[in-house]
């Protein structure tokens, strides 16, 4: 986790780059906009990666997932190219042999759905909610609010996240694409 957090944040980072230069040459109501509501949008977006993270930790050390279910997600590149390899000299059609994820229908999803609620309501994720509320009161109250400059900074993470797998190419699943 701790790999993959620092990766996005460092994506975050560069898409709040960008909008940091635009800020200033706006002004300073829209670099406060932007950036509260950046900091807001981070805060949300590791509260959510942290509870779900506690989820699936607790789920594991229950039994509830079997530790096994996810590692085809996981495996290693050099040992993905070694069974390329090996397929590709042993049968005349690889593609073939490669696994695809399974498909997760409706029923599935609302399982799963039913069985995250915990972490979709966890503590942090409400209290970093708040915050972004409590900022948006006092930017509405000190009249400093500006609504396309807040919506902007709330923006940065979305689009650097979307910007960062399309430049990528990176898949679902973290494999980069040859």
């Amino acid at each position: 986790m701790r790999k993959t957090s620092i990766k996005l944040l460092l994506a975050y980072l560069a898409g709040d780059v960008a909008v940091l230069a635009v800020s200033l040459m706006q002004g300073g109501n829209w670099l406060l906009n932007t950036q509260a509501a950046f900091a807001c949008s981070l805060l949300i977006t590791f509260a959510s990666f942290y509870s779900y993270h506690r989820m699936v930790q607790s789920r594991l050390a229950t039994g509830a997932i079997p530790p096994d279910k996810f590692e085809h997600y996981y495996e290693d590149d050099d040992e993905e190219s070694e069974k390329e390899n090996e397929d590709a000299t042993t049968q005349d059609h690889p593609l073939e042999s490669e696994k695809k994820p399974p498909k997760i229908g409706f029923k599935e999803s609302f399982q799963n759905l039913s069985l995250s609620y915990k972490s979709a309501f966890s503590v942090y994720r409400i209290a970093t909610y708040g915050i972004l509320f409590l900022t948006l009161s006092v930017l509405v109250h000190k009249s400093r609010f500006d609504a396309v400059a807040f919506l902007i900074g709330l923006s940065v993470i979305p689009l650097s996240g979307l910007f960062g797998a399309v430049f990528l190419k990176k898949d679902f699943y973290g494999t980069y694409e040859s």
